[in-house]
């Protein structure tokens, strides 16, 4: 017993300095909040993507004019090395013009977005609606050579709804009664739909309350037109419908395909290190540029996407001479997969020409779920890496940030480093109201961003870039 009380002891002590003697320059914090407070331009930088520039779905010409604005205003303040990297992506698509209205029993605008990617159709289309709630492919059989130009409701009634915010690592929160099994899986009925050559397609969606959550992908040529509805709004026709009341609706959907350039680009810049020992690894933050298109993605996540750029503008202003490289990353293509970053790992970190890269790699920094105020990291059961973030952390106990937490979270960039066992942590934040409001709908606009709270969101940014890049030590590997 006293052999094993002096081994646990040992241990102990032997761990216990690790924090203790951990460096934190709290001169250095103090400078970095005093530069963020007095002379920020990070609310300038959020303005000019949500605002100015507005929704920017990737590869279209609004995510374009991003990655030229990002670039140039990065080579203003002084940042090294910045450029766009390319990966194949596909069609660019903006929509130019679009309207649904009900024309019978009575007028009413009704309220929905095209999903992105939706094709044209062929001016406005007035006709009937035709409801067929989860159709078969017998129920289709049966109205075959008379769909043509038809506006088609495949969806039962929604009640099926996200009615609360996750906790931030957990799984999701939707309530009501799930809905049936499709009869035909999605990508068999979108093939007979444009057989049958639908005029347009409507669907409801998870949100209530006028919100609407709406997303897409390239159904390529000939694709039907889509357009999720309010879902209150289709409810209400359907249950009309189902009523054998007389419905007619008027829908114009005019959209505009870009194949001239089927790349798009990831931004990097850097600060270069110093040090001649340690100076090519590197300590790296990204947050992604592209958003979906039925708002102006503030939350989602040009609210990452400026805090990032501000914190290695405050480094670069203060002078500072990292021992090692620090870089961000502003990722595209996040919200169709993750493809900016996976393209991105894949071509710098993966495989085994890329070992001696990846070993230069000491961690990674993501800013994406949720909004601002950032109250720590998600340490992926890194134990002693939490336990240093930790100690660079305390000194911003006065700002709101209070933990590190010990467990993951999923569905952002982090993962495409994570994923070669790297060290990637994904920025705490704020949940409320992010996933029954803001999370890929119509309502994610620069109203739900604290000011004070993304100025709070560079210095956390700030303060781990500059202590991960002076270290002796890279980050612990798992």
């Amino acid at each position: 017993m006293t052999r094993r009380l002096l081994t646990c002891g040992l241990v102990l002590l032997l761990a216990a300095p690790l924090v203790a003697q951990e460096p934190v320059d709290t001169a250095m914090i103090a400078k970095i909040k005093a530069e963020a407070a007095e002379r920020g331009q990070v609310l300038d930088t959020f303005n000019q993507l949500a605002n100015v520039i507005g929704p920017r779905l990737t590869n279209s010409p609004a995510h374009k004019r991003a990655v030229q604005w990002t670039s140039e205003r990065l080579r203003q303040w002084g940042l090294s090395n910045v450029h766009s990297e390319p990966f194949d992506f596909g069609r660019g698509w903006t929509l130019e013009k679009f309207s649904i209205e009900m024309l019978e029993p009575r007028y009413m605008p009704l309220s929905g977005y095209p999903r992105a990617w939706s094709a044209s159709t062929s001016g406005t289309v007035t006709a009937t609606p035709l409801w067929m709630p989860n159709p078969s492919a017998a129920d289709l059989q049966g109205r075959a050579g008379k769909l043509a130009g038809a506006i088609v409701m495949t969806s039962p009634i929604q009640d099926y709804f996200i009615r609360a915010d996750r906790p931030p690592a957990s799984g999701d929160l939707r309530t009501g009664r799930p809905p049936a099994k499709p009869a035909l899986p999605p990508g068999d009925l979108a093939a007979a739909l444009k057989r049958e050559s639908v005029g347009v397609t409507l669907e409801p969606n998870i949100g209530e309350h006028g919100t609407i959550f709406v997303a897409g992908r390239d159904g390529g040529a000939n694709a039907i037109p889509a357009v999720v509805l309010v879902s209150e709004h289709y409810n209400l026709i359907a249950r009309l419908v189902q009523q054998g009341i007389p419905v007619r609706l008027a829908v114009n959907v005019q959209a505009a395909f870009d194949e001239s350039d089927r790349n798009t680009s990831n931004v990097i810049a850097e600060i270069p290190g110093t040090d001649p020992k340690v100076g090519s690894e590197i300590v790296m933050a990204g947050a992604h540029l592209d958003s979906w298109h039925s708002a102006t993605g503030a939350t989602d996540n040009a609210d990452g996407v400026a805090t990032v750029m501000e914190a290695v503008r405050i480094l670069k202003v203060l002078g500072v001479r990292p021992r090692r490289t620090i870089r961000i990353a502003l990722w595209a293509g996040e919200e169709q997969g993750l493809l900016g970053s996976r393209a991105w790992v894949k071509q710098h970190l993966d495989g085994e020409a890329n070992a001696a890269e990846r070993d230069k790699l000491s961690a990674y920094f993501n800013f994406d779920n949720g909004y601002p105020p950032v109250t720590g990291f998600y340490m992926e059961g890194n134990e002693p890496a939490q336990r240093i973030v930790s100690a660079w952390l305390k000194p911003l106990a006065d700002m709101g940030v209070t933990e590190t937490n010990a467990g993951g979270i999923g569905a952002t960039d982090h993962l495409a480093f994570t994923a070669l066992k790297l060290p990637g942590f994904q920025a705490v934040q704020s949940y409320v109201n992010y996933d029954v409001r803001t999370h890929h709908t119509n309502a994610d606009f620069v109203e739900r961003i604290e000011p004070d709270a993304l100025k709070q969101a560079a210095v956390v940014t700030a303060t781990v870039l500059y202590h991960a890049a002076m270290r002796d030590q890279r980050m612990p590997r798992q």
